[in-house]
């Protein structure tokens, strides 16, 4: 036959047997795949010619963009460069005009204290001179008077350490020499008094301005012989003998010519070296012999200070002149010993140092004069640069060559001469900056006396250093060019940054544009699409910027559209609406996070098949999904298309509701998705307004609604239409007749059918089974539903472990350590009291910790392997405690676990878990509840093992038969008492210490979360009155009576209320879920009145007014206390109103609710029975 197609054409479509049209079907599907396959390659072609014409006409704006960015850093670059080099060689040959002034001046200086110095002795020379010619003495048989007076100006003067005079002894007069030297000592004794009295006349200001004393190296107080001036007794003898030192002893002199020492400043304690022999002393002789023979001043190699006698060139001997005498030395009756500590060497002086030797004249004047003594003075080296340093040298290297002794090194910082050791330290990079400066003097003044220019002349090579170098540095180059960069480097962003912001106008415009395009692409059909974009483009007044700009520019009140609506009629579709079986119900017992966590899976899933099916989704409204085929292409196969759409549907339906169970908890599995279908036409078309929607209109679609509500689960329900299609198709075998007629609103009762694949339907939802009269159908079905459980238990199970799992990561989490040593914990669970004996009236918080609360916020790291086993194995052992109850079970301890942890995760606002500032308000808000994972660990551990063990009778039933365990506890909390005991037990066992060692670090940890666990569960027992008047009284104190400190008291009345709640949750949310849980609870108590463990009467008689009394005066007042609580927010305003809700529709329908409840038992309980005697049969054969 022919069908019309909305653009004048005609379509064949071919009527065959069932199997030959699915062979056609299935070739018009790949033609029509092969189609929109073309079609949407031509699509892309012409969007890739598109880009590429964009390209090519942006090509050279690019290039000149590029070319002036180019341009602009080289430019940068090359005045940078300039700057900076143009900088930094002004600094180079500032440098250089320093250093050269510097090198000049210590050059000057070294010459200027040389003449001092040896002015200095020049004086003292002619004085020495002066006095022999007018004291008529004899020479060498002379003592200076006030010598120590002349030495100290001498020494002050010239900057020395010591002074002495060697008076030259020939052979012949040596005897009458020794013989004046022991009779004339009385020098020794005036010029130890006068450096006690004054002992800054032997000071000089050194590097620093520190005063020092002259000879006494880094010693700041006069030494030895200076501080005993008192008891001259004390004053160890003279030599009576000229002598020399060899290897440390003494030996005696006896040479054609002697330079004994004798008169010397400054006098230390220790060995006399009156009368030592320093024309003895090799280091001397030959400067002694230039001085002699040419008359001339003489600078000695340089020796080291260390080596000397505080400041002294004398060699130490050894022996102590404590213990020694000279006469006993000299006789034989001393031994040499180690050397004496005070004619050590190694004095605290270092350095080197220099002799300089000077001659002393019997007569003044240049002409007939005879040379008769040598005047010695010992400096340090480094008092040749002090007094006349350059300012502020930094670094400067003088090296002190001559030919007499190694070179060294001197380095000169500010007013600091440090020696850097023997030999040339200077750096090879600044060799060609070399000075050198000879150390030369004019002949003095008094005595016309030169200094020896050619024994041992000293040079000194001056050279900076890398310090000298770099204190020229200073950081103006790079500053000044990088302040010439940041010049330039700001106008280039100006540039880039207006060049980009017109750029990003325009990509805003185009990305706007595309937004658009891609947003009314995912409302409405393509060719709705085109008309759209057409229409708007033949109104711009410039293109697609003024498009956007009117889109932008308009008004929050949309104006009345003028121009001719987007709509047209299509005549053959198939429109589908689904909707979420038991959705409403489920969703009011979970967060709204995992509500959109499902839908947008769900959904998300189904949009990716209508993509790939050519299926256009119109919208969905809550949890119904409605979606069309047959526009905007027309399509023959569209019934065929739509139904295959919804087999897709219903799979992933399953498939992923059972990978969401462990996420999102129980019962996710029993979500189901109903599904109508009705094909006809349809008016479709654009809804303009603020927000404008395309939308489906018509009969067709009022019907595909009808059968989708009149459909079943998992079922797909379609309309005679449809059908007739189907069967006209050679598809009737997909389908099935509805046994009953539905209602259609205006049309009276239909016929409908079923498409074949899904549950079975009952037509009806009275009617008695009849699987009491076919045992074998019914075990088989006694063993599906068996298996159904198992499967439904492990569900449960993995969704726990998930839930706990994440509480345990935080609670390790917040240790410094992941590991922690097992501890037994056994001995705590079998204490003397009973659990209804430890209740506690409030339970200790821990106080806020900032570090703690960020940890519980992010989580925690994977547990182990065999941590996460034990857990699973724990609550898989915990689920088979439970008996099979019909409402004390385990599943009804799982839907009180997800009723508690949606309390608990209601108590954090998002404000409190977004923004960490908020941590311990959110602390202080929730009574510490926020930051405490060990807590809620035990509120939720608390939910799932409140009922274990229990046997399906009250307490009271058990304390009337008498039962074991009212003995144990005292006839009073039976149930719930057993029910931890047994936990803890089990807990604590060494099946699960690794677990236990992870929930509790300690002894503490473990004791707090046992009283919260007995806490928990002892609050389940509602109808024990010391309880309720304990909780009474608490509830009064804490929050009546306005307790701002009584924090922790009210912490755990609502840990107290949140099991409580938790555990009759099922009367606070949907209708369904109440007469779910509510028909179990029936069940159970009609099972033991029947079996006489229920009382006197049946609870059908009672349970209509039961229920509302507890509604009265439990369910609503502790919806309310949840509200005065104060930390649940509108979560407790949900459970009143539903609370309310349910109460209201018990009164009116609760007496038919309790028939229909009664009825379904007996229904049940003979089925049972049944199937009970039929195993007693099958196992008796």
């Amino acid at each position: 036959m022919e069908l019309p197609h909305p653009s004048g054409d005609t379509i064949s479509v071919h009527s065959n047997s069932s199997r030959g049209n699915d062979s056609y079907m299935g070739n018009d599907d790949d033609n029509e795949t092969l189609s929109t396959f073309s079609h949407t390659s031509k699509s892309k072609a012409s969007g890739v010619r598109e880009t590429t014409n964009m390209l090519q006409k942006d090509k050279w704006v690019i290039r000149i963009r590029v070319a002036a960015v180019i341009v602009m850093l080289m430019a940068a670059v090359s005045v940078s460069c300039v700057e900076y080099f143009g900088l930094v060689g002004s600094e180079q040959l500032e440098f250089e005009h320093r250093y050269e002034d510097q090198a000049e001046q210590l050059g000057h200086a070294l010459q200027s204290e040389l003449g001092v110095k040896l002015r200095a002795m020049d004086s003292f020379s002619v004085a020495i001179s002066s006095y022999s010619m007018n004291g008529f003495v004899q020479w060498p048989n002379i003592s200076l008077p006030e010598f120590e007076f002349r030495a100290a100006t001498a020494l002050t003067n010239g900057g020395g350490l010591s002074i002495g005079l060697q008076p030259l002894v020939h052979k012949e007069n040596l005897k009458e020499w020794e013989e004046y030297s022991i009779q004339h000592q009385e020098w020794r004794t005036k010029g130890l008094e006068f450096q006690h009295m004054f002992p800054e006349a032997l000071q000089v200001v050194a590097a620093g301005g520190n005063r020092k004393l002259l000879g006494a190296g880094n010693h700041s107080e006069p030494t030895g012989e200076a501080n005993d001036h008192s008891d001259n007794s004390s004053i160890p003898e003279i030599s009576q003998y000229v002598f020399k030192v060899v290897d440390g002893i003494p030996v005696r002199v006896e040479e054609d010519l002697m330079m004994p020492v004798w008169q010397y400043s400054p006098i230390d304690k220790g060995m006399p070296y009156v009368n030592y022999d320093q024309y003895s002393k090799d280091r001397n002789r030959d400067a002694l012999t230039e001085v002699v023979k040419k008359e001339v001043a003489v600078l000695g190699p340089y020796f080291p200070l260390a080596e000397s006698f505080h400041g002294h060139d004398f060699d130490p001997v050894s022996f102590r002149f404590e213990e020694n005498t000279w006469t006993e030395i000299w006789n034989g009756e001393s031994t040499a010993n180690a050397v004496d500590e005070k004619t050590n060497p190694h004095n605290n002086m270092d350095g080197p140092a220099v002799n300089i030797w000077y001659p002393v004249f019997s007569e003044l004047g240049s002409g007939d004069r005879t040379e008769v003594g040598i005047l010695s003075m010992t400096a340090r080296w480094d008092s040749f640069f002090l007094p006349h340093l350059p300012p502020n040298p930094v670094g400067l290297m003088v090296v002190m060559t001559n030919a007499c002794s190694e070179g060294f090194t001197f380095e000169i910082t500010g007013d600091a001469v440090t020696y850097l050791g023997t030999g040339d330290f200077h750096d090879s990079a600044f060799e060609s900056y070399r000075r050198d400066f000879s150390l030369t003097a004019e002949a003095s003044v008094f005595s016309d006396i030169p200094l020896s220019a050619t024994f041992c002349p000293y040079m000194a090579a001056i050279y900076p250093s890398q310090s000298t170098r770099d204190s020229y540095e200073t950081d103006r180059p790079i500053n000044y060019t990088i302040g010439v960069a940041c010049v330039f480097l700001f106008t280039i962003i100006v540039f880039i940054s207006y060049d980009h912001l017109v750029e990003r106008r325009q990509r805003f415009l185009a990305d706007t544009a595309e937004k658009t395009h891609v947003i009314v692409s995912a409302m409405f059909p393509k060719v709705v699409r085109d008309r759209l974009f057409d229409e708007n483009n033949n109104k711009s007044r410039s293109g697609i910027n003024k498009f956007v700009s009117n889109q932008s520019s308009k008004s929050s009140t949309p104006a009345r559209p003028k121009d001719t609506p987007i709509a047209d009629l299509y005549t053959n579709t198939t429109v589908m609406f689904g909707d979420i079986s038991r959705f409403t119900a489920w969703s009011s017992t979970r967060q709204p996070t995992d509500v959109f966590i499902l839908l947008e899976t769900l959904y998300g899933e189904f949009d990716r098949i209508a993509r790939d099916m050519d299926v256009f989704k119109v919208e969905t409204i809550g949890d119904c999904y409605v979606a069309v085929t047959g526009l905007p292409n027309p399509r023959h196969d569209h019934h065929l298309r739509m139904i295959r759409f919804a087999r897709q549907a219903l799979t992933q339906m399953s498939v992923l509701t059972r990978e969401l169970e462990v996420r999102l908890g129980p019962d996710t599995t029993m979500l189901g998705f109903r599904v109508g279908l009705n094909s006809g036409p349809v008016t479709a078309g654009v809804l303009r307004g603020e927000r404008s929607r395309f939308q489906l209109f018509g009969d067709t679609v009022n019907t595909a609604s009808r059968m989708e509500s009149a459909g079943a689960a998992n079922r797909i329900h379609i309309a005679q239409a449809t059908a007739d299609l189907v069967i006209d198709s050679g598809k009737g075998h997909w389908l099935r007749k509805r046994d009953d007629l539905i209602e259609a609103k205006g049309k009276g009762e239909v016929q409908t059918y079923w498409v074949k694949g899904g549950k079975a339907a009952s037509s009806t939802k009275t009617g008695t089974s009849n699987g009491s009269s076919n045992s074998f159908r019914a075990q088989k079905d006694n063993k599906r539903k068996l298996a159904k459980q198992e499967r439904v238990r492990q569900s449960l199970i993995d969704w726990q472990v998930e839930l706990l799992s994440k509480l345990i990561k935080q609670i390790v989490g917040l240790r410094k350590t992941k590991t922690v040593k097992n501890q037994d914990f056994a001995n705590h669970v079998g204490q003397k009291l009973l659990p209804r004996e430890e209740i506690a009236e409030h339970i200790h918080m821990p106080p806020f910790d900032p570090e703690k609360a960020k940890t519980v916020l992010k989580g925690g790291d994977d547990l182990p392997d065999l941590v996460t086993s034990q857990l699973k194995d724990l609550i898989s052992t915990i689920s088979s405690l439970y008996h099979n109850n019909s409402f004390h079970n385990f599943d009804h301890a799982s839907h009180v676990t997800m009723s508690a942890n949606k309390l608990l995760q209601r108590i954090v606002t998002p404000a409190f878990q977004e923004n960490g500032e908020f941590l311990k308000e959110a602390h202080e808000y929730t009574f510490g509840l926020t930051s405490d994972p060990l807590t809620q660990f035990a509120i939720l551990f608390s939910t799932i093992i409140h009922d274990l063990d229990h046997s399906g009778v009250g307490n009271p039933q058990l304390v009337k038969e008498k039962n074991r365990l009212a003995a144990m506890y005292g006839g009073k909390s039976v149930a719930e008492q057993n029910s931890i005991d047994l936990a803890l037990e089990l807990l604590t066992s060494s099946s699960y210490s690794d677990l236990l060692s992870c929930i509790c670090a300690d002894d503490e940890d473990f004791q707090r979360f046992r009283q919260l666990v007995i806490n928990c569960v002892m609050a389940t027992d509602i109808f024990d009155k010391e309880l309720l008047t304990l909780r009474n009284n608490r509830w009064k104190k804490a929050f009546s009576e306005n307790d701002e400190s009584a924090s922790d008291l009210k912490a755990t009345i609502v840990i107290e209320h949140i099991i409580q709640a938790a555990d009759v949750a099922h009367t606070m949310q949907h209708w369904h879920v109440y007469q779910k849980w509510n028909e179990k609870l029936f069940f159970e108590m009609r099972k033991a009145y029947e079996s006489g463990r229920g009382g006197e009467k049946d609870p059908a008689d009672t349970w209509y007014n039961g229920e509302l009394w507890f509604f009265d005066n439990y369910v609503i007042p502790l919806a309310k206390k949840l509200d005065d609580c104060g930390v649940f927010g509108v979560c407790s305003d949900e459970c009143l109103t539903y609370a309310k809700q349910n109460r209201k529709e018990w009164e009116v329908k609760g007496r038919i609710v309790v028939e229909a409840m009664c009825k379904k038992y007996r229904d049940e309980y003979e089925i049972k029975e049944g199937i009970d005697e039929d195993e007693e049969d099958d196992s008796s054969n």
